[in-house]
């Protein structure tokens, strides 16, 4: 039977080692074997699906680039749980230049700079 080592498997799949070894310890990956402390696996043996995502549609949710402007006032609700779990808050003339970007009267560039301008002032 051909092997391969975890890492072996890791530059194959595009996965992270430490990620193969979670599965093969939850034996995901049929016909694993751990040997003296090390992971061997079946050279054919197929990546297995991510179990971790349960809908079709993946969102995730850290990258916000990618709101869509009709889900806008939900995103906001979401960015605002995200700054709680984080222990940070949003200023209402931040969650103001956000609706502003949104609405499209302004680019987000436009925002930055008149943050710097404002910012300059002050200093």
């Amino acid at each position: 039977m051909d092997i391969l080592t975890i890492k072996e498997a890791s530059l194959m799949w595009g996965i992270s080692v430490r990620r193969i070894a979670v599965l093969c310890n939850a034996g995901r990956i049929e016909g694993a074997k751990n040997i003296a402390g090390a992971w061997l696996l079946p050279k054919d043996e197929e990546k297995p699906a991510d179990a971790r995502v349960k809908s079709v549609t993946y969102t995730d949710w850290r990258n916000k680039s990618d709101m869509k402007s009709n889900n806008f006032e939900s995103n906001l609700k979401n960015l605002k749980g995200t700054f709680v779990v984080e222990n940070m808050e949003i200023s209402e003339s931040g969650i103001k230049n956000v609706k502003r970007i949104e609405s499209g009267k302004v680019s987000y560039t436009d925002v930055i700079e008149e943050l710097k301008r404002e910012y300059m002032q002050r200093v």
